[in-house]
């Protein structure tokens, strides 16, 4: 039985007649033409995915809220101030664009608010600034379920965190009185504005005598209970009280030392900052230096500033 013969790899292939290298010669084209409209349909899908990420990236641009920058902001105020002002002028706008209408817009949700005054709102290169003046709280009254501040113009504001000032707590007042709608109202009974003005005295003091070192960041409470001799004509007026409860009394308010045989304003600021200055605090029951610092009494005492 003859053997069958094994085909080579290697052996010589059969040639193609013309007419067949016809029909391969198409199948290549088409292949071709195949494969590149695949990849121009790919470059195509793939352009549009880009295409709409190009345009949802605009349009968010678009849409982003233009920063407002408040110009002149104070040293002391706080970041949440900074964010209740910021708040408070964008209002429920959600896309401000840099524009005059914005402006306004901006102008008008801040016209009432309380911690500002001589508002004006400009249109700057990226941004819209508010330029003001900052209302200084300087006393702060707290209620049965609120609490608020004074401004040193008498102004009520409403509280925010505010680490910066020596604001001293005034007791013996109707706080009863306060309510949210007191807010951007001045509050200008005579026993708040005796206080405010007695403050201000103190921090006019601080400036020229213990810049570094105030005497009213010892100070917690400025109690006008007694205001004008209203429970007893005996006690003193006024009486501040230090950090660890030392009392200073102080006595009538400022200006009406003469009424009530006391001791000149003059002379009150003289014993009280000598004595802070020589023991380097009023809080002399932490010190066990005392329990109380009497200014009422007349003194022979000149102060050590020119004017107060």
């Amino acid at each position: 039985m003859a053997k069958k013969e094994k085909k080579s790899w290697f052996s010589k292939t059969k040639k193609l007649t013309k007419t067949e290298k016809k029909q391969r010669s198409v199948a290549v084209k088409t292949t071709i033409i195949i494969f590149a409209a695949i990849v121009v349909c790919v470059a195509v899908v793939v352009g549009f995915v880009f295409l709409d990420r190009y345009v949802k990236a605009n349009l968010k641009l678009e849409k982003k809220t233009v920063p407002i920058h408040l110009l002149n902001f104070p040293d002391w105020g706080s970041e949440e101030l900074k964010q209740k002002i910021v708040a408070e002028a964008a209002g429920d706008s959600k896309d401000l664009k840099l524009s005059d209408s914005a402006a306004m817009r901006i102008g008008e949700n801040i016209a009432e608010f309380s911690w500002l005054y001589n508002t004006k709102v400009q249109i700057g290169n990226q941004a819209i600034v508010i330029d003001a003046q900052y209302r200084l709280p300087v006393a702060l009254i707290k209620t049965n379920d609120s609490q608020y501040f004074i401004a040193s113009d008498l102004v009520v504001l409403d509280y925010v965190n505010i680490s910066k000032l020596p604001i001293v707590e005034i007791t013996g007042v109707p706080a009863h009185r306060l309510t949210w709608r007191s807010v951007g109202t001045k509050w200008d009974s005579e026993d708040v504005v005796a206080a405010v003005e007695l403050l201000a005295l103190f921090a006019r003091m601080d400036s020229e005598v213990v810049p570094d070192k105030p005497l009213l960041a010892e100070i917690k409470s400025i109690d006008m209970s007694n205001f004008n001799g209203r429970r007893s004509s005996s006690q003193p007026h006024i009486v501040l009280y230090a950090k660890d409860g030392t009392e200073i009394r102080w006595g009538a308010q400022k200006g009406a030392w003469q009424r009530y045989l006391e001791a000149r304003d003059e002379e009150k600021l003289t014993l009280l900052y000598n004595t802070y200055q020589e023991l380097g605090t009023v809080q002399l029951r932490a010190a066990q230096k005392g329990a109380f610092i009497d200014l009422v009494k007349p003194q022979s005492l000149s102060l050590p500033i020119d004017r107060y």
